[in-house]
């Protein structure tokens, strides 16, 4: 059977809580919110570098112009290389420096660190259950992202977020 909708809103609000909880439970001390939408995209773009930029927002659901600043940011400090697209010199691709890698290994490093001690009372099991879950959930939703590739609409309804994050 077919989840409820109720369950989707459901789980909608929480994993949107979720993702809000895990940004502020692990945040790195001293970071003072440097490059914090940033690391996401350097996780993305090492998973699928060298990659275009317009690859990238749609992997990670964002507008060209969102990503673009963070682009800028990134490059700008040092963390990302843009290339030119050897099948299309018009074009660029992007790539990680060396100090991207070790920013990103980094705070992967220290958010694990901590995520290990906020789930401590938690089971290998457990854990492993959840990150199945996740995997599976995150698969179900690039799947759907990639075969309907689209803009983002834009909306002048006023729903409540609480009710549709």
């Amino acid at each position: 059977m077919a989840m409820s909708r109720e369950a989707a809103r459901e789980l909608i609000v929480d994993l949107h809580l979720v993702g809000r909880m895990m940004r502020g439970a692990l945040e790195i001390e001293g970071d003072n919110g440097n490059h914090r939408g940033g690391l996401g995209v350097l996780a993305a773009l090492a998973a699928r570098e060298p990659c275009r930029q317009s690859e990238l927002a749609t992997d990670l659901c964002l507008s060209q112009s969102v990503l673009s600043r963070h682009i800028t940011e990134l490059v700008d400090s040092g963390y990302v290389d843009r290339l030119t697209d050897p099948d299309d010199r018009r074009a660029t691709q992007m790539s990680l420096t060396p100090a991207g890698r070790e920013l990103l290994y980094r705070s992967s490093e220290t958010r694990a660190r901590e995520l290990q001690n906020v789930l401590a009372d938690w089971s290998e099991a457990e854990a492993e259950s959840a990150r199945v879950a996740v995997q599976k959930l995150k698969k179900s939703l690039t799947e759907h992202v990639h075969r309907a590739v689209r803009p983002v609409p834009t909306s002048n309804r006023k729903e409540s977020q609480e009710n549709y994050v």
